[in-house]
């Protein structure tokens, strides 16, 4: 028997939880380097794409930290490799502008999900779990991925960081999103794939956990110990919400 109330509220991630953020930006990266002149800078799509992930990999784990905003990592992504190639300041952040508007822009039409996540949020729905997405996403885009995936209307509740400028795993935004769901007295479950953003801040904040760990990652010393459970797929998850 399960340890989880079916009263409970189960809070997921977005990207690469059950939306295929790796994918679909891929996709996105690929149109870019083909039809908006990338090609002029970097002799082949790979070495772009392997650049910018880089790149924007180390940005966000700086935004996560709050170490700098929004807007500078928006720029950065594709300012940066742009300066990489050879490109002057100047006109590294004109391009930059022009491509994080046309990243988004694809980005919010792109339809891939996660192995099955439209099962996973069934089953969830099916027992009576209430549901929410915590997400550092930014708003301008994270609905757009909801709605073409044709999730949307699995969730209660959105708690996106732009809503209040603090990001996972700052405990702030945990406790926001029982205010704004009103789930304060129920249980609280958080989902996802990002053991430093998602599941430390979700036990920061006093939130059982549950990890999604498709690529069989060790556990952090910092949080062995703590109430968290981990699976290797989203089906896996369902074992400790039965």
């Amino acid at each position: 028997m399960s340890r989880f109330s079916n009263d409970a509220m189960v809070w997921v991630d977005l990207d690469d939880t059950v939306w295929d953020m790796r994918g679909n930006s891929e996709l996105c990266l690929g149109e870019l380097f083909a039809e908006e002149g990338i090609d002029r800078y970097f002799t082949d799509h790979e070495t772009w794409s392997r650049i910018y992930h880089e790149i924007n990999l180390g940005l966000w784990q700086r935004y996560s930290r709050g170490e700098i905003t929004r807007d500078y990592l928006r720029r950065e992504r594709f300012a940066s490799p742009l300066r990489m190639a050879g490109v002057g300041h100047d006109e590294a952040v004109r391009l930059s502008d022009y491509y994080d508007k046309a990243y988004l822009s694809r980005l919010g039409r792109k339809t891939a999900l996660v192995d099955g996540a439209r099962d996973f949020l069934d089953y969830l729905r099916g027992r009576g779990y209430g549901l929410g997405v915590l997400s550092n996403g930014f708003k301008e885009v994270q609905y757009d991925k909801m709605r073409s995936g044709g999730i949307a209307d699995y969730f209660d509740v959105v708690v996106l960081s732009d809503e209040i400028e603090v990001n996972k795993p700052d405990r702030r935004l945990y406790d926001y999103a029982l205010v704004k769901a009103g789930s304060a007295d129920r249980l609280n479950i958080m989902v996802g794939d990002n053991i430093e953003t998602d599941i430390a801040g979700a036990i920061n904040a006093g939130w059982p956990a549950i990890w999604y760990n498709p690529r069989r990652e060790a556990m952090p010393e910092a949080l062995a110990g703590a109430d968290i459970s981990d699976a290797a797929t989203l089906a896996d998850i369902c074992g400790p919400l039965l």
